[in-house]
């Protein structure tokens, strides 16, 4: 996609709230026209504050970055009405849902009937109809969402900025949101995407961006990154009967042999054990497959059954970050700032949280 038209790019980005203590720093990324750019990181990693950073929430401290031929820094209201942004932050008005969606559109200048029509498309989309009436604060914590999402997309931009936007929804909620946002993106929406999920990034995205303490890892496809980053992968094996122990013995040897780690069947074989398949992880799967092929066929053993298991975006990201149990992978971001030394640093003075200021376009 050498020739895609570039809609937003950065050099060395970054935002320190005190001098030496960044939150987000060196952030190179572009995004064309009609793409969808996830970013992934752990809890505090930078997530939030590149997208406050991109929607000009925040002012960088160093680097550049261009949005749609504008400068970051210089770009004002006019390069604020061509952006749309769903923060986590709650942003809740005193009318009712569909009075909401029409202020809204009125705002943006969307001519009547077109906002008449598209309130009405958003109210069946996110499942709001039967609350259209009622406050905003009045709905569920996952109507809420959903309305926040959907008042955004009443105006036409360019550039869509969702931080964890499905974060509270249910599963059929989620998947209609994102098909949806698919389909806007292949009608020349770009969108950058925040979420916890990961196979909402490796349904959705067309590149990814992993952050990590600050810094960008590693942007790419999400299949590049699987294959990349995805590690070992696991491999079960099985024969049509049991093999001898002199064979297991053979078998597993040969296995670790070839940088196998076996899962299954584990230590010596004992009486009454299943010796007719077995596990191992190799971050060279295919490779194995040749040898124990032929190993069986020599042995006289038939082969039922061989599956390797497709290495996954959360085994890449895993990889990535040196992850644990403790990644917080699903749950919504509270930034963690850290300094130059890697310790945890205070907060910043907290910005605008609920959604674009009115000078700059959207509602509070």
């Amino acid at each position: 996609m050498a020739d895609r038209e570039v809609v937003l790019r950065t050099q060395d980005l970054g935002y320190a709230y005190r001098p030496g203590q960044y939150a987000i720093r060196h952030l190179s990324i572009e995004l064309g026209r009609g793409e969808v750019l996830g970013l992934l990181g752990r809890n505090g990693a930078g997530k939030t504050t590149t997208v406050r950073l991109l929607t000009t929430l925040l002012p960088p401290t160093e680097g550049t970055a261009w949005i749609l031929g504008q400068d970051l820094r210089s770009g004002g209201r006019g390069l604020r009405s061509r952006l749309g942004v769903v923060l986590q932050a709650e942003s809740l008005d005193f009318v009712s849902v569909e009075r909401n969606l029409d202020l809204y559109a009125f705002m943006w200048g969307v001519p009547r009937e077109v906002a008449k029509s598209r309130a009405e498309e958003m109210l069946e989309l996110f499942e709001l109809g039967h609350v259209r009436r009622r406050k905003p604060w009045a709905l569920s914590g996952g109507e809420r969402r959903r309305f926040q999402v959907a008042r955004e997309l009443m105006h036409d931009m360019e550039i869509l900025f969702l931080d964890e936007p499905t974060v509270g929804l249910d599963a059929l909620a989620r998947r209609r949101i994102l098909k949806y946002l698919r389909e806007r993106a292949r009608r020349g929406l770009s969108i950058v995407f925040t979420t916890h999920i990961l196979h909402e990034a490796d349904m959705l995205c067309d590149r990814i961006a992993v952050l990590h303490q600050g810094s960008l890892l590693a942007t790419d496809t999400p299949e590049c990154l699987k294959q990349r980053f995805g590690g070992a992968r696991e491999v079960r094996v099985e024969f049509g009967d049991a093999l001898p122990p002199a064979h297991v013995q053979e078998f597993v040897v040969g296995l670790h042999e070839r940088g196998a780690s076996v899962l299954q069947p584990e230590g010596a074989v004992a009486p009454g054990m299943d010796t007719s398949s077995f596990e191992f992880r190799s971050d060279k799967a295919e490779t194995l497959l040749p040898w124990i092929t032929t190993w069986s066929g020599s042995r006289g053993h038939v082969l039922e059954r061989l599956s390797i298991s497709e290495p996954t975006l959360e085994g890449a990201f895993l990889g990535m970050i040196g992850g644990g149990e403790q990644d917080g992978l699903d749950e919504p971001e509270t930034e963690r700032r850290t300094s130059t030394n890697g310790r945890p640093g205070n907060p910043p003075p907290p910005g605008t949280s609920g959604g674009l200021r009115r000078d700059m376009g959207v509602a509070k």
